[in-house]
């Protein structure tokens, strides 16, 4: 049985909406059309159409207008193009924007004219454009993006958006820092898509074992990523302090004989508490001489991402992090090595480094990878074809957690060989971290750069522990309370109180900081500490969002696993602090997750809307196309930039505007300027996972007509140039 918690109150309705499917073309790939657009006449506003207009639209700034027969009124401007319809039943659907380069290619609007149903034809300086209107049921949104991702994105069930390319004429799946983190936020939706579809007795079969074959491939995926570095054994180490005001080790090693004493509070990080970490005794320490050796547990490290040895299809970028190579040696023992980059990432792991690598793979996790044929031999890859990189994260790991969690509560039961490797790789792991002082430690045994998750990084003053702590050790609370909900060890439900309760760490109390740290740092930005104003608009600007998407996904771990009230209440105070920026920034996820930690009551945004309406607007919202074009907000009329952040004229509140009037689908919610320039496509887990999340835990209940439209030719709209 699933243990999670579901919402308590009457779950919204979510029906089909118009969703926008846009073929943008250069004028001159469409004479025809440009010619009819250009010979429009030039028909003045009305004066019942000039007293429609928003209020940051003057009569002079509207280039043309087409108004159709159900009375939508389409306005051309320079700044582009904007539908206006009062009968929307969601007020911010009543004035929707459409800019360059999602729906046309620039901005200055020349002539609109219907299509004959809920769309329009559009003309600008440079192109011509056909914006239809479509309607469509979230579902049918949501397991198209799914298909998206299986036909085009994934790299052996990897996940991390996918490029053009211009000389096979298609799309690869593209390698990123976070394939784990992105593979795993799809992988918990279509989990969940599997949990809804299994249980609906509306579904057909055909829908369910597509959710589960999906679903199973994203968790493999996710898997392979923990048992590819497949490190046997320890590893011999000098012994390091955190370098201060850094993520780094230190030069200095302690020599051998020596104590290891650090400069540390007895108590802290919680109260933003940080000290001078460093030797309590510096001549312990040096560069040169005999240093104290010590042995290091390398089993159960989790790899960023992996290749395979195709330079042209699979390339390894050597300017971006720490990578080994996997080899057989003479007596046909698997080992990894080092590879040179130009990455100074990876402390003490020099090129040519050696560790062993003979820990099994399952067979089940290794076929995404010998499915495959190496192109110049025609024969399948194999385990010495195989480059992964290191210096793994935290971003990386709160994804696995939450994968491991849901996977093994929602496939394991009726796969138990999938059950038995994910026990396995949570025992290991929980033993990793366990052993390295709560560190992901790499091959040279010292900690990632970004996953030191002890009191000595978080209290390292004038470093990025500070603003780091609250999601940190939310996520190392998450992984010790998935290890104890997977494997039922009452070991890791110690460690898991232990860290959440007990002196000198308390971090289940550390967790309400979050807010609190950023307005520290801020308050040392501005000209005016007293003024709250200043100081939190400075947060919006300086806020990691990347940070905001992690948080979300380890406090729906600990939302659903935390039975004990003590502790749902920090947490619940945890997400609270987030909150105090999110509640404006109109999130997909941080709605989800705001309302499903506080599941017995309704929860309601800065503007007073309630979560529920904000998930239901933002997944109605999110584009079907989930191609990452360039979307330049910062000269939208109706905001004001502000060091490429957006905020509300009038009251000055940040501002977030609908998904598909971002860039790249918006990952950051009030920046101006988001998305590329080239041709990529998202891997769309920002509605996926929430979308899907929310019919699990009973927030939203699905009542949309799907639109009927072939998933062909939604895929031809993606190909677009």
């Amino acid at each position: 049985m699933a243990q999670k918690r579901d919402y308590q109150g009457k779950p919204l309705e979510i029906r089909e909406t118009l969703q926008r499917l846009a073929i943008r073309q250069p004028r001159g790939d469409n004479p025809d059309l440009v010619r009819r657009l250009e010979n429009l006449p030039k028909t003045p506003l009305s004066a019942a159409q000039a007293a429609r207009l928003p209020d940051f639209l003057a009569p002079e700034t509207i280039t043309c207008a087409y108004e159709d027969g159900q009375g939508v009124l389409w306005l051309g401007t320079r700044e582009g193009l904007w539908r206006v319809n009062e009968k929307e039943p969601e007020p911010l659907d009543r004035v929707q924007c459409f800019r360059a380069a999602a729906y046309m290619l620039d901005n200055e609007v020349l002539a609109v004219y219907g299509d004959g149903g809920s769309g329009v034809y559009v003309l600008t300086a440079t192109s011509v454009a056909h914006i239809a209107m479509k309607a469509m049921s979230a579902k049918e949104k949501a397991v198209f993006l799914s298909e998206v991702d299986m036909r085009y994105v994934q790299r052996r069930g990897m996940l991390s958006g996918a490029r053009w390319d211009q000389k096979n004429g298609r799309w690869v799946g593209r390698e990123s820092d976070n394939d784990g983190l992105w593979t795993s936020l799809v992988a918990m939706g279509d989990i969940c898509r599997y949990a809804v579809l299994r249980d609906d007795p509306s579904a057909t079969k055909e829908e369910i074992a597509r959710a589960k074959e999906t679903a199973t491939r994203w968790t493999e995926a996710v898997l392979l990523l923990a048992c590819i570095p497949s490190w046997k054994g320890k590893v011999a180490s000098f012994v390091r302090y955190n370098k201060p005001g850094t993520n780094r080790a230190s030069d200095e090693f302690l020599l051998e004989g020596r104590e290891y004493k650090i400069n540390l509070p007895d108590h802290g990080p919680v109260g933003c508490v940080v000290s001078k970490v460093g030797p309590a005794r510096p001549e312990d320490w040096a560069t040169q001489g005999m240093p104290e050796i010590v042995f290091r547990n390398v089993e159960g490290y989790i790899a960023r991402s992996y290749h395979v040895n195709d330079p042209e299809n699979d390339p390894v970028p050597f300017g971006d992090g720490v990578f080994f190579r996997k080899k057989f040696t003479p007596d046909g023992k698997l080992v990894s090595v080092r590879i040179p980059s130009t990455s100074d990432k990876g402390d003490d792991i020099p090129p040519l480094l050696t560790v062993d690598s003979s820990m099994e793979i399952p067979a089940r996790l290794k076929k995404l990878y010998t499915d495959e044929v190496n192109p110049k031999t025609g024969k399948p890859w194999g385990d010495d074809d195989i480059i992964y990189k290191c210096d793994t994260s935290n971003d990386e790991l709160v994804g696995h957690y939450a994968v491991w969690h849901l996977a093994y509560d929602i496939l394991g039961p009726e796969d138990p060989e999938l059950a038995d490797i994910i026990k396995t790789v949570v025992r290991r792991h929980a033993r990793h971290f366990t052993d390295n002082n709560y560190c992901h430690t790499d091959a040279g045994g010292q900690p990632t750069s970004w996953a030191r998750m002890n009191r000595e990084y978080y209290m390292n003053e004038y470093s990025d522990g500070f603003p780091d702590a609250p999601l940190g050790l939310s996520i190392l609370l998450q992984l010790y309370k998935v290890a104890h909900h997977i494997t039922g060890d009452e070991e890791w439900d110690r460690e898991y109180r232990k860290l959440a309760l007990e002196e000198p760490y308390r971090y289940a109390d550390l967790l309400r900081e979050h807010f609190e740290r950023y307005r520290i740092i801020a308050k040392d930005l501005v000209e005016d500490e007293n003024d709250e104003e200043e100081i939190f608009n400075r947060v919006v600007k300086i806020m990691n969002y990347s940070d905001v998407r992690m948080a979300a996904v380890s406090y729906y771990t600990l939302s659903q696993l935390e039975t004990d009230p003590v502790l749902l209440e920090k947490y619940r105070q945890g997400a609270d602090s987030w909150w105090e920026l999110e509640k404006y920034a109109r999130d997909i996820e941080w709605s989800l997750i705001y309302q499903v930690i506080h599941n017995e009551a309704e929860q309601f945004d800065g503007f007073g809307r309630s979560c529920l309406d904000m998930l239901r607007w933002q997944i109605s919202r999110y584009p079907v196309n989930s191609r990452e074009f360039l979307i330049d907000n910062a000269t939208r009329p109706d905001a004001v930039e502000d060091e490429g952040f957006l905020f509300y004229p009038d009251s000055g509140k940040p501002y977030a505007v609908a998904m598909d009037e971002r860039g790249s689908t918006g990952a950051n919610f009030f920046q101006a300027r988001q998305g590329h320039m080239g041709r990529h496509l998202h891997e769309s887990y920002n509605i996926i996972m929430p979308y899907w999340i929310a019919r699990y835990n009973k927030l939203l209940v699905e009542k949309g007509k799907d639109s009927g439209i072939p998933f062909e030719e939604l895929f031809r709209v993606l190909d677009q140039a």
